[in-house]
């Protein structure tokens, strides 16, 4: 079965446009993966900025993190304790968290479970 084939001068024009549509897409290509590159090297480069506290103006007056952190753990703790608390009072059974409560248990060994 013959197949039909344009004539070559065509064929030449179909094969530039081709190799010219394939450039376009390598070069889409090429900067999708530098552009890649890039945000990661940004990512990178505004963690590290954030972690050194170089984002923004810092107020002396503000708490250290280490404070804030400790009273986020604490007020966990309660309201766990206190959740537990009911829950073992409902069910008559010293908890862990009541032992604590009454002295048992010391303050760091809480910290470190929470």
């Amino acid at each position: 079965m013959p197949v039909p084939l344009p004539p070559l001068a065509e064929q030449e024009q179909i094969v530039a446009e081709v190799e010219r549509r394939l450039s376009v897409a390598d070069d889409a290509a090429a900067r999708v993966a530098a552009g890649l590159k890039r945000a990661a090297r940004l990512r990178q480069s505004i963690l590290k900025r954030a972690f050194a506290g170089a984002l923004v103006p810092q107020d002396p007056t503000d708490e250290p993190a280490s404070a804030l952190l400790e009273r986020i753990a604490a007020e966990r703790g309660r309201v766990v304790m206190a959740g537990k608390a009911a829950r073992g009072a409902a069910l008559g059974a010293t908890t862990r968290d009541e032992r604590m409560l009454m002295g048992e248990i010391g303050e760091r060994q809480l910290a470190l479970d929470l």
